[in-house]
C-alpha cells in the first residue's frame, strides 16, 4: 500500500471515526463551562471514555494524515513549501496537545471528586482555546500551500482557507457557530484531501 493510499485512509477513516466519537458518544457538546463538562463526563464515564477514544483517536489519525501531506510539500520545495513547513511544525505540536488533552479528559471520567473533575475540565478547556487558535493557523497555511503548489484541486484549498479563517476568528468573537462551522470545514477538508489522495493512488 503506497503512502498516498495510507494518507488518504488516515484522513477519511479518521474523520469518520472522530465524528462518531464526538457526536455519537461524547456527553458534552463543547459549549458549556468547566463545571458542566465535568458533570456530563462524570455522569456517564463509560460513554465518555468511548467518545474520547474514538474522537481523539480519529483526530490523531487525521492530523497524521495532514502532516504526511504538509511534510511532503515542505520537502518538495515548491511555491507553497514555506506555508507547508509552518503547518508541519504547528501540526506536530497539535498532535502532542491532542494526546495531553485526551489524558486530561480521561482523568475527568476517572475523578473521585467533583472538585478534581472540575479542575481537570478547566485545564482541558484552556488547552482547547490554544489548540483551536493553532489549528486555525495550520488549516489556513495548508490551504494557502495547496493553492500555491496546485498539488490538489483548488476547491480543497478554498475549503481549507475558509475553515482555517473561521477557526481563527472564533477565538476572538463570542460566536460558537463560527467555531463549529470551522470544525465542520476542517472535517470536510480532510475528507476531500483523503478522497483525492486515494483516487490519485488508484489512478
Amino acid at each position: 500500500m503506497g503512502s498516498s493510499m495510507q494518507t488518504g485512509l488516515l484522513l477519511v477513516l479518521g474523520t469518520i471515526v472522530s465524528f462518531v466519537g464526538w457526536f455519537g458518544f461524547y456527553p458534552d457538546d463543547g459549549s458549556a463551562g468547566a463545571v458542566e463538562r465535568a458533570q456530563a463526563i462524570m455522569a456517564d464515564p463509560g460513554n465518555a471514555k468511548l467518545g474520547l477514544l474514538l474522537g481523539y483517536g480519529g483526530m490523531l489519525a487525521v492530523f497524521i494524515g495532514v502532516l504526511n501531506i504538509t511534510r511532503s510539500m515542505a520537502m518538495a520545495g515548491g511555491a507553497g513549501s514555506f506555508y507547508a513547513n509552518v503547518a508541519t511544525v504547528l501540526g506536530m505540536a497539535l498532535v502532542a496537545g491532542l494526546v495531553m488533552n485526551m489524558g486530561l479528559e480521561y482523568g475527568i471520567a476517572e475523578a473521585t471528586s467533583a472538585a478534581g473533575g472540575v479542575t481537570l475540565a478547566g485545564v482541558s478547556l484552556a488547552m482547547e482555546g490554544a489548540f483551536q487558535l493553532a489549528m486555525g493557523i495550520v488549516v489556513l497555511m495548508l490551504g494557502v500551500g495547496i493553492a500555491l503548489d496546485k498539488n490538489f484541486h483548488v476547491g480543497a484549498a478554498a475549503i481549507a482557507v475558509i475553515a482555517g479563517f473561521m477557526l481563527l476568528v472564533s477565538n476572538f468573537v463570542d460566536a460558537d457557530a463560527i467555531g463549529f462551522a470551522g470544525w465542520i470545514g476542517f472535517m470536510l477538508t480532510s475528507l476531500v484531501l483523503g478522497g483525492l489522495s486515494i483516487r490519485a493512488k488508484s489512478a
